[in-house]
């Protein structure tokens, strides 16, 4: 082999190399992650309920009591911050007012909201009634479009992933989670139960079972579940 065609063997042997390093074509900025391709965003949404300060009547309707009952279901599944019952001041009915205000705020109690969550506010009117609106903070999740077709021919020459590889499943996770508000920061942790491991260690002590019961009386279904 003459000094010319081993030099050129060898500059093979290097574009080669080079090639299996990577080359010019992928690098880290090419990495994406699913998460990043196809981001779910999240954003405050404000919800509020309205009844008509009646001056007429001193009571809720039966209709209006089940609407706040609905309300607080919602606030207590993914609202955040406080509920606030926002009242009319300023008019010839401020007291039907504030005793509207307060016999929501007793309405919303018994539903189910605790009274730490309650706050009250006002907004000026000069009407002879008003409304009074309910209000409190949720999060909604918001995917990425799927769909997108452009592109492919030349990430199949890099060898990448295709514009539309894990849409569905973000768009699937955006659905499907509780609260939105989990993927901007993880929920607080509950206290943990004090009385419930002290019954474990005692019982362990006693020579007790520590597990639950089973009921031995109970059998398989035709499954064998």
């Amino acid at each position: 082999m003459t000094n010319h065609m081993k030099q050129a063997s060898i500059a093979l042997c290097a574009l080669a190399l080079a090639a299996c390093t990577g080359g010019p074509f992928n690098g880290p900025e090419h990495a994406e992650t699913v998460a990043t391709m196809h981001p779910i965003s999240v954003d405050s949404q404000v919800v509020t309920l309205t009844i008509d300060a009646d001056p007429s009547t001193t009571d809720l309707s039966d209709t209006d009591r089940a609407r706040l009952r609905a309300f607080v279901a919602s606030y207590m599944n993914n609202g955040h911050g406080p509920l606030t019952i926002t009242a009319p001041s300023g008019g010839a009915g401020d007291f039907d007012g504030q005793e509207a205000a307060s016999d929501i705020r007793k309405a919303l109690h018994d539903a189910g909201a605790p009274w730490s969550s309650l706050t009250g506010a006002t907004y000026r009117t000069g009407a002879q009634t008003g409304q009074l609106v309910m209000s409190f903070t949720r999060y909604v999740a918001t995917p990425s479009e799927c769909g997108v077709w452009k592109g492919l021919k030349e990430r199949d020459y890099r060898n990448l992933r295709t514009p539309n590889f894990g849409c569905a499943t973000m768009n699937n996770i955006a659905a499907m989670v509780g609260d939105p508000r989990d993927l901007v920061a993880p929920a607080a942790e509950d206290e943990r139960d004090a009385a419930l491991a002290a019954r474990g260690v005692r019982l362990y002590r006693e020579g007790e079972v520590t597990a639950s019961q089973v009921d031995g009386n109970i059998q398989p279904n035709a499954a064998g579940q």
